[in-house]
């Protein structure tokens, strides 16, 4: 397989293909929301420990005796507990909207772009949503979680195996719990050069699976066993690209970092904008919470609106560079399966003409 021209192939449609984007900006966006949600949940635990700053307000009916505080905690403490909760539910929907859309926007870039080397033509993101939009997607979730769980599962059990010499502080013999603690962390790092394998081989297999349910149509059990087959018959062809990718990766990486320095002026704009942008609609929810509300209530309402828009505003230009870099990485790969069928179909076909060209002289000649 020629890994440069698909490389370049795979370039030029990432560039001149523009529709693509919007599924990469999707990608980028989705696959980087759990450290956002995780981030987002830490925010409302510190709110709480500010619940002992809470004052009475000025236009209480009575004055603010000591025998009002435990009311006002108490009511404060409801609250923040009812903000918690929708904080959380929106959050899990969230979360579910961002599986939704992430599966769709694969399913598109798969579709589109081997649709483009199919036909030459470029399709409209509205089209790329009806190609998205699909079993298809569901069936690439499904392959995730087929193939994620059971190797989640067994790698907590390791790592709890790993840590079980630990128990052997228990005898309250101190050679014995050094020698646990040793084992402990031999144990660890072995499992966890161990699991830093699995999931980079895996990795690498399921971009398979995907593209085997997604360019041909096929269930979850098959898709798992033609793309397998698929590696396994190109096994140096795969493992060529993926070096490629990394380095690939490497260089993106470095590229980011670069970024920041050229593009420091313009991230000083988008703090300010964002800034701006982010403010003015926190300071209109806090205002009105404030109204109903006491306390640091208002302030985290507006914080929840605020700071997500701050963040979006600030992260655009690292966000699009992403976006691009999904689409040359699901391009890249689509393109190898499609090259690794086509020569499968090749070699096919040259066996079939040469099984027939024996055939016809092994057939007797005429008297």
């Amino acid at each position: 397989m020629d890994h440069i021209k698909v490389l370049k192939r795979a370039w030029e449609t990432t560039w001149r293909y523009r529709a693509l984007w919007i599924f990469g900006i999707i990608l980028a966006l989705t696959t980087a929301s759990g450290g956002g949600s995780g981030g987002g949940g830490g925010g409302g635990n510190g709110s709480n420990g500010g619940n002992g700053g809470l004052r009475p307000p000025g236009d209480f009916p009575f004055p603010p005796h000591r025998f009002a505080w435990p009311e006002i905690l108490s009511q404060a403490v409801s609250i923040l507990i009812v903000v918690g909760i929708g904080v959380a539910c929106v959050i899990v929907l969230l979360s579910i909207a961002a599986v939704v859309a992430r599966y769709v926007a694969e399913t598109a870039l798969i579709r589109m772009v081997d649709d483009h080397e199919e036909t030459g033509e470029k399709r409209s993101v509205r089209e790329g949503f009806r190609m998205g939009w699909s079993r298809t997607a569901l069936r690439l979730f499904l392959i995730k979680l087929l193939i994620s769980l059971p190797l989640a599962i067994a790698f907590i059990l390791l790592f709890a195996l790993a840590f079980a010499p630990l128990l052997l502080w228990a005898t309250e013999s101190r050679v014995a719990g050094v020698i646990g603690t040793v084992a402990t962390v031999g144990l660890f790092f072995l499992i966890l050069f161990l699991l830093i394998i699995v999931a980079t081989v895996v990795s690498v297999l399921i971009r398979f699976f995907w593209r085997a349910c997604a360019l041909e149509e096929l269930g979850v059990i098959e898709s798992i066993q033609q793309g397998f087959d698929v590696v396994r018959r190109h096994l140096k062809d795969v493992v060529i690209m993926w070096l490629i990718m990394v380095g690939v990766r490497i260089a993106y990486a470095i590229a980011l970092i670069a970024s920041v320095v050229v593009l420091f002026p313009l991230i000083i704009l988008l703090i300010v904008v964002g800034g701006v942008l982010g403010g003015l609609p926190a300071l209109v929810i806090g205002g009105l919470a404030s109204l109903f509300l006491e306390g640091p209530v208002p302030w985290i309402l507006a914080g929840i609106v605020g700071i997500p828009v701050f963040i979006l505003v600030v992260a655009v230009p690292w966000v699009f560079l992403g976006g691009l870099m999904e689409v040359f990485k699901s391009s890249t790969w689509t393109l190898t399966y499609r090259e690794l069928r086509a020569l499968e179909g090749l070699e096919t076909e040259i066996e079939t003409t040469a099984a027939e060209e024996w055939s016809e002289l092994d057939k007797p000649g005429p008297d």
